[in-house]
């Protein structure tokens, strides 16, 4: 194999290891920094898809492969409880439902996040984290999750104005305003 191919792999194989920990880490920092509760909304998604996958793996008992562990030492290694293509198809399924409902279709995202997925897809079958058939069902159940998720929550970045009176005395309409949106 030339050594240029097999470079080029091993670094995608690093980024793609690497996806899950960047999601995590920069939905909770964009959180802090930005005061975005929205980051803090996807962060918490995030963490219910891990222990919804957490508790598929304990109901089926599976066992952790060593080299799809995110972090290992000489005598240990940690992998997530979520496959990797769990994770990106959730992220995936949770912006296109919000591009949907919002009727607001963004293809930069799209093929953006659509890219990753295809990516992880393939760097999980190359290492030998997953064949076909699991990176196919983790990316359903990622989608079925993401999707579950944003519609459980997509009013949670909105606040309701109470209902007032203008300076007629007349009643005002009640509306929605987004939380991070500044007026």
């Amino acid at each position: 194999m030339d050594s240029t191919l097999f470079q080029s792999k091993v670094i995608v194989n690093t980024i793609v290891k690497l996806i899950p920990l960047g999601f995590y880490f920069g939905t909770l920092i964009m959180g802090i920094l930005f005061t975005d509760i929205r980051a803090f909304i996807l962060f918490m998604g995030y963490v219910i898809n891990e222990l919804i996958s957490l508790g598929f793996r304990h109901i089926f008992q599976t066992v952790d492969n060593p080299t799809c562990a995110v972090a290992e030492s000489a005598r240990n290694f940690f992998t997530l409880p979520s496959s990797h293509t769990q994770t990106v198809s959730f992220t995936l399924a949770f912006f296109l439902t919000e591009m949907y409902t919002k009727n607001a279709f963004n293809p930069v995202n799209f093929v953006f996040l659509a890219a990753i997925l295809l990516v992880t897809m393939w760097s999980r079958i190359n290492v030998g984290c997953e064949d076909v058939v699991d990176a196919i069902y983790a990316a359903t159940i990622g989608v079925l999750i993401g999707t579950a998720y944003y519609r459980l929550t997509e009013t949670w970045g909105t606040i309701k104005d109470a209902k007032t009176l203008d300076e007629k005395g007349t009643l005002k309409k009640e509306r929605e305003t987004e939380i991070y949106q500044r007026t």
